[in-house]
């Protein structure tokens, strides 16, 4: 599990951290990183993160900073 934050001490700054759950499109086409001439795209997926946002109305804006126009349908988990 990964931890977004738009700041380099999110603790620091009195942020608070929420679990929360999200889906990442499709990527678009990415060449290989090898002399072959492949290409291939990372497929749809759901991620599971901790954002660090100072309330949780500000999650989607950490998000948006993180992944523009790539990440929908989320969700924040309770404990």
């Amino acid at each position: 599990m990964h931890h977004l934050a738009c700041v380099l001490h999110p603790r620091e700054r009195g942020l608070t951290p929420y679990r929360v759950v999200y889906r990442r499109a499709e990527s678009p086409p990415v060449p290989s990183m090898r002399d072959d001439g492949c290409w291939y795209t990372h497929p749809e997926r759901d991620e599971t993160a901790i954002v660090w946002a100072q309330d949780e109305a500000s999650i989607a804006e950490v998000l948006t900073y993180h992944y523009p126009h790539t990440w929908s349908h989320l969700r924040v988990l309770t404990t």
